[in-house]
């Protein structure tokens, strides 16, 4: 495994979709046309899908095979 951090893209990416999320209740006035609204709900819903996705492909990255051998590195008993 590198010894370098890798950057916390997925989480980002949610922290970025909630933001535009909460754009139009923010930045637009409440009789908006609903077709505004649609494209913040649609480019949220994609950053938060692919956010996701990156967190758990992240995830998998990290995590050791598991290994089944004694920690004094004998081999593990006959079954």
């Amino acid at each position: 495994m590198d010894s370098r951090r890798s950057r916390p893209l997925g989480a980002a990416l949610s922290a970025l979709a909630a933001l535009v999320f909460a754009t139009p209740t923010l930045f637009l006035p409440a009789d908006a046309h609903a077709s505004v609204k649609l494209v913040f709900i649609v480019g949220g819903s994609a950053l938060f899908a692919f956010g996701v996705i990156r967190v758990r492909a992240e995830g998998a990255e990290t995590r050791e095979p598991k290994d089944d051998r004694p920690l004094d590195g004998a081999p593990p008993p006959p079954a």
